[in-house]
């Protein structure tokens, strides 16, 4: 009876164990889906931004 109570036990860890993983690489992916949505957005806005600038440049070049 004991080693019934053993091997239970030691699943429950394994699963314990398998769950902390899991969860810890769902955790790790969602940070790097999130940073390369961060980069993605910021070169997004530094383009516009840059485009902006230059339109400007350009409409200033030819009004003079």
């Amino acid at each position: 009876m004991s080693t019934a109570v053993e091997t239970i036990s030691e699943v429950k860890t394994d699963l314990l164990h398998a769950s902390i993983s899991l969860k810890k690489e769902e955790n790790e992916r969602n940070q790097k889906e999130d940073s390369a949505r961060m980069l993605k957005a910021r070169r997004a806005i530094e383009s516009y931004l840059e485009e902006k600038r230059l339109s400007k440049a350009i409409s200033d070049g030819w009004d003079e």
